[in-house]
């Protein structure tokens, strides 16, 4: 199994309750886990436990049945990379900013340029956007360049924090089928926070559901009522906004 996750708690200092408790399940190489659940319910979190931006508080974590622990953080983000909701260019133009992780690996210039074309051509990268900074771009766009420079470094798992959230519809089903090829070619891992559940549906193994820190569903895609969890979605949202007012 690619990675595993065996009961894990996660409270930061100074809080007085978990954000995560008892979060269990495993991910397998060439797999598509969906995390869904409202705002606050511990997605993000567990993406940052999982790229060791933070550190669980109990349980454990292992890739590739090495504890998270053992093995160095840098060493591990080249291997579960993860692509935050809002994307950084440092400030390159698109093409340096593809070819910068893979100068950091030592990878030599004939296969830099070889892995960018290719990606380009995956995710339909346009000419006209490589002489480009991110300002020169919507956030669509630096969206799609930062699935992009995630995925050409080629690690063994690929975390994405609602990385369809400023796409429109048709271009978000070409992004997430360029994702969910490479995973399977690649015989990678890919973990995506989604809200937009139709299309959850059609692009993941499975369905991971978060409720307040807890893991309430972990289901084949096949096999989830996908009209239920959503009105299980807008009854938690009801709640949620009632105990702000």
């Amino acid at each position: 199994m690619l990675l595993q996750l065996d009961r894990i708690c996660y409270t930061p200092p100074n809080f007085t309750r978990p954000l995560l408790t008892d979060i269990s399940f495993a991910l397998a190489a060439g797999e598509i886990i969906t995390v869904t659940g409202i705002t606050g319910a511990g997605k993000s979190t567990l993406l940052r436990l999982l790229n060791r931006l933070s550190e669980p508080t109990n349980g454990q974590i292992l890739l590739n049945g090495e504890n998270y622990r053992s093995l160095v953080p840098m060493r591990l983000r080249q291997r579960v990379m993860l692509v935050s909701q809002e994307p950084k260019l440092l400030g390159m133009k698109v093409r340096d900013t593809l070819a910068y992780p893979l100068q950091l690996q030592s990878i030599a210039a004939d296969e830099i340029k070889q892995r960018i074309i290719t990606i380009a051509e995956q995710f339909e990268i346009l000419n006209d956007w490589f002489d480009r900074t991110e300002l020169q771009l919507s956030v669509g766009q630096r969206q799609i360049i930062a699935i992009a420079r995630g995925l050409i470094t080629q690690p063994q798992i690929l975390l994405l924090d609602e990385p369809i959230a400023n796409l429109d519809f048709t271009t978000a089903e070409k992004v997430l089928t360029a994702i969910a090829n490479i995973t399977k070619s690649q015989q990678m891992g890919t973990i995506i926070v989604n809200h937009q559940l139709e299309l959850a549906a059609r692009f993941s193994d499975r369905l991971l559901y978060l409720q307040d820190g807890k893991l309430l569903l972990d289901k084949l895609s096949s096999s989830v009522d996908w009209q239920n969890l959503q009105q299980q979605i807008r009854a938690a949202e009801t709640e949620s906004m009632a105990e702000w007012e």
